[in-house]
């Protein structure tokens, strides 16, 4: 499933392999956590999710890294299911927040979180990585 999300988005395959996935989405040292969805005993959506903290509120929360939900069973509540069970896990976890990137070509995912009452933050989400990480590192 996030290999179809990357595909949608028009990204390359995703470094995220069945084995990487079951190495680090399990046991005591997980690096993300992980939503399943299912309709008719079948998984339909999935939902990775990394722990955050946000130093104006000084509140932890958690990050949707990754929300997809398979064509054929869209529009039948299953990612509003996935997002309120992160809504629940952030909560259960003493978090004030969930919060999430969306790709600003991507209008149908936009008009989904409006419709649970998110509201745009005006940010650009930057970062480092390969050979800029390391040569920053390095310093």
């Amino acid at each position: 499933m996030i290999a179809a999300l990357s595909s949608e988005e028009g990204m390359p395959p995703p470094a995220l392999t069945p084995a990487l996935f079951r190495r680090q989405g399990f046991g005591p040292a997980r690096l993300f956590e992980s939503l399943l969805a299912e309709l008719d005993g079948r998984p339909v959506g999935i939902a990775l999710l990394t722990r955050g903290y946000d130093s104006q509120s000084a509140r932890a929360g958690l990050v949707v890294e990754d929300l997809y939900v398979e064509p054929s069973s869209r529009r039948r509540g299953v990612a509003r299911a996935l997002v309120a069970a992160a809504a629940r896990l952030a909560r259960a976890g003493g978090g004030a927040w969930v919060a999430w990137h969306v790709r600003r070509q991507n209008l149908r995912a936009q008009l989904f979180y409006r419709s649970l009452g998110a509201a745009a933050e005006t940010v650009d989400i930057m970062g480092l990585s390969g050979e800029a990480l390391d040569i920053l590192a390095r310093e």
